[in-house]
């Protein structure tokens, strides 16, 4: 009887905590991203901007038009004895010009993350596009907490 009274009481109170979800499909954005122009790594602006359609309110009347220019670098960071790479640095440095706040607005985003290199290069690609990813999401997160600053 203890145990189903416990039980009850922790129900009770963990429904009724008001948590909601932080990027729930109901808080989006009150504005509508259009993308106007995208230069550099093409892979890495198209996971971008497919971010940027998720965090994006199409019927929304406030638009805001982005430009994006990434540069994306993989450099050795060392090598093992035999002059071959063993880790490298992948870095992503992500201009964004935005028009259509009060004034214009420039962003820069960095994001970066050291990789050991794997043996094999199919799993290597796979990791490396997996970090690009996660490199889209993280600066697509930073972009809306800069806009939401600034509106």
């Amino acid at each position: 009887m203890r145990k189903i009274f416990f039980v009850f009481f922790i129900l009770i109170f963990t429904t009724s905590c008001g948590f909601t979800p932080l990027y729930n499909n109901n808080n989006k954005s009150n504005y509508n991203i259009l993308i106007t122009d995208q230069k550099g790594d093409q892979y890495l602006n198209d996971l971008i901007i497919e971010e940027i359609k998720s965090i994006s309110n199409l019927n929304s009347i406030d638009k805001l038009y982005l430009k994006i220019d990434t540069k994306y670098e993989k450099k050795i960071i060392s090598k093992d004895t035999k002059g071959s790479a063993s880790e490298y640095e992948l870095s992503v440095l992500t201009y964004f010009s935005i028009n259509g706040l009060e004034k214009d607005q420039k962003f820069l985003l960095k994001e970066k993350q050291n990789l050991k290199n794997i043996s094999d290069t199919f799993e290597q690609k796979n990791y490396e596009n997996i970090i690009k990813r996660n490199f889209a999401s993280s600066l697509v997160r930073k972009l809306n907490l800069e806009i939401l600053k600034r509106k």
